[in-house]
């Protein structure tokens, strides 16, 4: 309501004369002409005082919400968490996995290994028949044989036809346009690209700075800001309305000269989170992927995810993971 513009087609009492009145007293929203006394609205309209209540009645009736009796609802179990494959993350995200409906970001430097955790997921997800995970490549990263790697390395032996299965059941899709990333996330929000007899459990979006990056010497940001705000709110609606678990990958940056921690939030190693201080508060977790190959005296492989930012979770907390040629473990 407090976004949508008062237009003449919004009842046959908003005559073009009536709007441009309202204009000049800077009631230009719906909320702005609702929530101002119709003693006002007499002096500004000239409309009568059953004219002017109807159509507030008509707008609210239209744009507000309205209060429901809970118990008209039925009760439906939350849905189970979805296992990323490795214990150890599982654990700190506590519960078992990823959470449906909740959005995460994964942050490190490159060639910290985010990709290979993000393929470990996805082949964990479709080892489960009927379930299915989209995979929205922007840096030509997938790797199906690497995928196929992490199958076969699962203690139970798949069948060639059930790999076969799973793999199908990872639905990749190459974009370079932050454009063409938005429409493609509302319409899986409307329900389009699941097969039939599937559910969609995982999104999967690697990488983000990829695309917007294509703006990064343009004079203004009214444009990539746009999309960025189009993208979360896309994201938001996908994962409450189909319950389904969204990761997006992000770079983190190395501070540079003459910028102050004051202005970004920066992440426990220094740097701070690719696509500008506006996306920070975007994902509801933000995980820092960090490489330790030497750390206490371990081999090579060895990295470290850490809780940055959560809305559930404790800031700080992080665990052990192992990079390997069959996926994270």
């Amino acid at each position: 309501m407090a976004a949508t513009q008062l237009t003449a087609d919004l009842h046959p009492l908003l005559t073009e004369y009536v709007i441009k009145k309202l204009q000049k007293n800077r009631l230009t929203t719906v909320y702005s002409f609702v929530k101002v006394e119709v003693e006002q609205l007499l002096k500004i309209t000239n409309l009568p005082a059953e004219s002017i209540v109807l159509v507030k009645n008509h707008l609210i009736d239209q744009f507000a919400g309205r209060c429901q009796n809970a118990q008209s609802y039925p009760l439906w179990p939350a849905p189970s968490p979805i296992s990323t494959g490795v214990p150890s993350l599982d654990a700190l995200l506590q519960g078992g996995g990823l959470l449906p409906c909740h959005i995460y970001e994964l942050c490190g430097e490159s060639g910290t290994g985010k990709t290979l955790l993000s393929l470990t997921m996805a082949s964990n997800v479709v080892k489960q028949p009927g379930s299915m995970a989209y995979f929205i490549d922007t840096k030509c990263d997938f790797s199906g044989r690497k995928v196929q790697q992490i199958l076969d390395s699962d203690d139970r032996t798949l069948s060639e036809q059930e790999l076969g299965h799973a793999m199908a059941r990872i639905r990749v899709e190459r974009i370079f346009s932050p454009d063409l990333l938005v429409q493609t996330v509302e319409e899986l929000a409307a329900g389009r690209y699941v097969d039939e007899g599937t559910n969609l459990k995982l999104l999967i979006i690697d990488s983000l700075p990829s695309l917007w990056y294509l703006y990064q010497d343009a004079q203004s940001s009214v444009e990539p800001l746009g999309l960025l705000t189009k993208l979360i709110c896309s994201l938001r609606k996908l994962a409450a309305q189909r319950a389904v678990a969204i990761v997006l990958i992000n770079l983190t940056v190395r501070m540079v000269e003459g910028m102050t921690e004051g202005k970004r939030k920066l992440c426990p190693n220094g740097n701070y989170s690719a696509l500008g201080r506006y996306w920070e508060s975007a994902p509801g977790t933000r995980l820092l992927l960090e490489r330790h190959e030497h750390h206490r005296g371990w081999s090579a492989g060895y990295h470290t995810v850490q809780v940055w930012k959560s809305n559930y979770l404790r800031s700080g907390e992080r665990v052990i993971v192992r990079m390997t040629e069959t996926g994270v473990r």
